[in-house]
């Protein structure tokens, strides 16, 4: 009865009050560093600024899970392919959030180019696909992300994103209601070799104030990697562990809500030939 009580608040909040959560940073080292990853690189860059799989060299594919607020109701679920060519980079990426009850999909045709070191440039095309179960239908909508990435110096690397920039709306809802517009601002910056630090800033449309976040990643010794992070709006403390060898990366987090307790991350990454 408690987890059905919690599962219908948090559906009926992100009907009428949060709108929808299609923007949900993914990845396990984004998840461990506060939420923060509009200027990460890699193969997740998919889902949270594609302008960051601009570099990518290798063949790659991704799964994630997140057990959110350890309720199997309320889990994310994500994979991401990713192709680099001569022309740029292409990706698929799929996403759910829920379960048979309620779910929120989120379906990506992603492309990134790389113009140079000062410039890259990433754009997604999404299919959104509302599901609520016991016959109350489904509702669906297209629209597109826009990332920008721009390597200022060896160090520091700017990053700015924009989700739904033109506000389409969510078709057969009641008075066809629009997707919020969400935008990104923020930067890494390179301490050391070893040393690594992340920020932003996040303003979504449908919710009151901005959300900041921010990470700390340190590698401890080779490929294998420490971080920990911070966010507002809402407030939520997270840490992480990641390791990598040379075809593969698994990186793992916990992230602590100050009202909904805890959730654990996993994700990991494959890549193969060049």
């Amino acid at each position: 009865m408690k987890k059905l009580i919690l599962l219908t608040t948090l559906i009926l909040s992100t009907l009428t009050i949060f709108a929808y959560d299609f923007i949900h940073p993914f990845g396990g080292r984004a998840a461990a560093m506060g939420g923060s990853s509009v200027a990460s690189q890699g193969l997740w860059a998919m889902q949270n600024n594609p302008a960051g799989m601009a570099n990518l060299e290798k063949i790659s594919l991704g799964l994630y899970y997140e057990n959110r607020w350890m309720l199997p109701e309320t889990a994310y679920k994500c994979g991401a392919f990713a192709l680099p060519t001569k022309f740029g980079t292409l990706g698929l990426s799929f996403n759910q959030f829920g379960s048979s009850k309620y779910s929120e999909n989120k379906f990506g045709l992603a492309y990134a180019k790389d113009f140079g070191r000062y410039l890259q440039v990433g754009l997604q095309l999404d299919y959104l696909l509302v599901k609520i179960g016991n016959d109350y239908g489904s509702f669906r909508a297209f629209t597109f992300e826009l990332g920008l990435q721009s390597h200022v110096t060896d160090k520091l690397t700017l990053g700015a994103y924009v989700f739904n920039p033109v506000s389409f709306r969510l078709e057969q809802t009641l008075n066809h209601e629009k997707l919020p517009i969400v935008m990104r601002f923020g930067l890494a910056y390179k301490f050391t070799k070893d040393f690594l630090g992340q920020c932003e800033i996040e303003k979504n449309t449908e919710r009151e104030g901005v959300s900041l976040r921010g990470g700390l990643e340190y590698e401890a010794f080779k490929n294998f990697f420490i971080r920990a992070g911070v966010q507002t709006n809402p407030g939520i403390l997270s840490f992480g562990l990641g390791y990598g060898i040379r075809f593969a990366q698994i990186n793992v987090a916990a992230q602590l809500h100050n009202e909904l307790g805890a959730s654990i991350q996993v994700g990991m990454i494959f890549s193969i030939g060049k």
